[in-house]
């Protein structure tokens, strides 16, 4: 089973920690930016400097975008020949 937590205050999240291994969990602690995968999945929201990180990646993205483009316009054009 997996817990995620969000929490502005270190000294309640390191109680928090405290609490949950005197009381025999295991915990690992993960404070790591969102990958490319976790952007369309629901769960904790990104925060600013995750968001800045996305748009500039999405600024710095043109090739793949020409790619992706191009295929979807081929895929449109077999779909209306299948039909």
């Amino acid at each position: 089973m997996k817990l995620t937590v969000e929490t502005k205050s270190r000294d309640k999240f390191n109680t928090l920690i405290s609490f949950l291994r005197s009381n025999g969990y295991k915990v690992q602690v993960h404070d790591n930016p969102l990958k490319d995968e976790d952007w369309s999945m629901p769960g904790r929201a990104a925060t600013d400097e995750e968001h800045e990180a996305h748009a500039r990646a999405m600024e710095n993205d043109t090739d793949e975008g020409v790619e992706a483009s191009a295929f979807f316009d081929n895929l449109i054009k077999e779909v209306a020949t299948w039909k």
